[in-house]
């Protein structure tokens, strides 16, 4: 006979508490499937007040971008998203080329349906979408 949840022949299931806390490596990987490196057309958007913002991968073609306009990307104080990126280390080489710039790892695949964008590496601005 099976007794109801809380039951004491039948405890409730406790899931285990994690000691220490949740570090920024556990929410990898990041994988973006509407997204992949590749060529962008620039286009006019219009969305007022949209905080200047990148999508890069963990590819050759974002890393060789980011160094490219780094400088453009720091006086917009643009944010950056890294789309599509499997470890730390990764994570880690890709800060160092994008010194001075906020990257955090977070799938893009709704912003990327939103905005009809299928590849990166991109610059979003409250005007326009470019590569």
């Amino acid at each position: 006979n099976v007794q109801p949840e809380g039951h004491p022949d039948n405890p409730p299931i406790v899931p285990p508490v994690r000691e220490a806390p949740y570090s920024e490596a556990d929410m990898l990987p990041v994988l973006s499937t509407h997204l992949r490196p590749g060529k962008v057309e620039r286009r006019v958007i219009n969305l007022p007040g949209l905080v200047p913002l990148f999508l890069i991968g963990d590819d050759n073609l974002s890393r060789r971008w980011l160094v490219t306009r780094i400088d453009e990307l720091r006086e917009l104080n643009a944010m950056g998203l890294v789309a599509n990126v499997r470890h730390m280390d990764a994570l880690t080489e890709l800060r160092q080329l994008g010194s001075g710039l906020t990257m955090t790892p977070a799938t893009a695949d709704d912003l990327a349906l939103r905005l009809a964008i299928q590849h990166y590496p991109v610059l979003i601005t409250a005007t326009g979408i470019e590569q």
